[in-house]
């Protein structure tokens, strides 16, 4: 299981998140803060993004990037940390993010407890705790034996085409210079997570009935249609998707059968008829067919609305 997660903060400015989860966005972890309490130390952009994954539905995760020289002063991050995310309902992970030079000097040991100490607080307010760190960092300033230890998920981060990480993770972000429809602002760091969060009620892939295929976070009908050696307008067709981009977590795919007799689309806020026709059909001059298909007297259409298609 590979899903595509993405992390994201203030430097990504205001972020579209209807476009980034159907550009196949399977999580967002959300940084929260920085350093010990002070209403300057949160995130600007933290209230948008998480009340923006929210509304949209995509499962999301916080990280916190420490200053801390201390178990102590990790441990009052944490509580900075736990106050800031009050409320929320994190699918993914709420992460230590540690790799600052003034941390790096106080030995390997001490740096995996101050790592723990953050993270023992955030599992005993009830949710899951991740140590965010890198390649070099992981061989040469923290004691990862106790992470392991420990019971913390590690993320680790080399941008690269493969991680080379000995040890145990459950992400990689493997690079800070990614472009994801619906965030504009700047590049912003990509991730695989091989972990279902938010996907523990889904079969896997080989425990599924051979006729069908449950969608997962990450998955694309091409994806789908390559792994069953088929092709996507075949499985379009079948199940009728109107859009081949556009799927849901849980959905269930049919592999084999007739194709679907009738082509319809449901209208969403913002759509135009050209819109509608230049992604369905693939020429936006086609929406006079889809206006005559469906007997409108005009370019007027609703949400909700559901249209026939040539």
């Amino acid at each position: 299981m590979n899903l595509l997660v993405v992390d994201v903060s203030e430097h990504q400015g205001q972020i579209d998140w209807y476009k980034v989860k159907r550009a196949g966005i399977a999580g967002a972890i959300i940084r929260c803060g920085y350093g010990v309490k002070s209403p300057s130390q949160i995130d600007k952009q933290f209230a948008n993004n998480l009340a923006g994954c929210k509304a949209i539905g995509i499962p999301y995760g916080f990280y916190h990037y420490s200053y801390a020289t201390s178990v102590e002063s990790a441990e009052q991050e944490a509580d900075f940390c736990l106050e800031i995310i009050a409320g929320s309902n994190p699918q993914y992970p709420v992460a230590f993010d540690m790799e600052e030079s003034r941390q790096s000097a106080l030995g390997k040991s001490v740096c995996a407890d101050i790592a723990i100490a953050f993270c023992n607080k955030i599992r005993a307010a009830g949710y899951i705790p991740m140590l965010y760190t890198n390649l070099n960092w992981s061989r040469n300033y923290i004691d990862m034996d106790k992470i392991d230890a420990a019971g913390i998920d590690v993320w680790m981060a080399q941008y690269n085409t493969q991680c080379d990480y000995a040890g145990k993770y459950v992400m990689w972000q493997y690079t800070s210079k990614g472009v994801v429809d619906g965030i504009t602002a700047n590049t912003v760091d990509m991730n695989w997570c091989y972990k279902g969060y938010a996907n523990d009620d889904i079969l896997p892939p080989d425990q599924q009935p051979k006729d069908t295929y449950t969608v997962m976070a990450g998955d694309t009908l091409s994806g789908i249609a390559a792994k069953f050696g088929t092709t996507y307008q075949d499985l379009a067709a079948i199940n009728g998707i109107v859009n081949p981009n556009l799927i849901q977590v849980g959905q269930i795919i049919k592999l084999s059968g007739n194709a679907a007799a009738d082509r319809t689309y449901t209208v969403r806020a913002g759509d135009s008829l050209w819109q509608i026709a230049q992604a369905q059909l693939g020429n936006g001059a086609r929406y006079k067919e889809i206006k005559s298909l469906n007997g409108l007297s005009s370019d007027m259409i609703y949400p909700g609305q559901v249209l026939r298609l040539p």
